[in-house]
């Protein structure tokens, strides 16, 4: 098993036409595996890229995160946390970062405090009242 920093793991899901030698041996290194470990990091920050650098909307953002999560290949670590921040995502219309959040308070059976108006409308936040 071989893990992958986050240019990586994007050139093998984008035809970056800027960088296309790049994206044939990142997608033959992954051929050439049998397994693929995605940190949790390198998992929010190339969503983060694919929706800000590569213009990609919400729903092709969540799409792209299920088939990593469901792949054979890909061992995504906190995959379950990761899964239901990505359902969030999809249906509440927040940040993937602040699902994450939401996720894993979720997860520790707390609840989340933010000054965050919108997130604060969320199951599981609560707003915190400035004084």
């Amino acid at each position: 098993m071989i893990a992958l920093d986050t240019n990586v793991l994007l050139r093998a899901l984008v035809d970056d036409e800027t960088a296309p030698e790049q994206c044939a041996a990142a997608r033959r290194l992954i051929e050439s595996e049998g397994a693929v470990s995605i940190g949790a990091v390198v998992f929010v920050e190339a969503m983060w890229t694919l929706s800000r650098s590569y213009g990609y909307g919400r729903m092709q953002v969540a799409r792209v995160a299920r088939l990593l999560l469901e792949h054979p290949k890909y061992r995504v670590r906190s995959a379950d946390l990761l899964a239901g921040a990505v359902a969030r995502y999809e249906r509440a219309g927040i940040d993937f970062a602040d699902a994450i959040a939401l996720e894993d308070a979720r997860s520790e059976r707390t609840v989340l405090h933010t000054f965050d108006r919108k997130l604060a409308r969320q199951d599981g936040a609560q707003l915190v009242a400035a004084a």
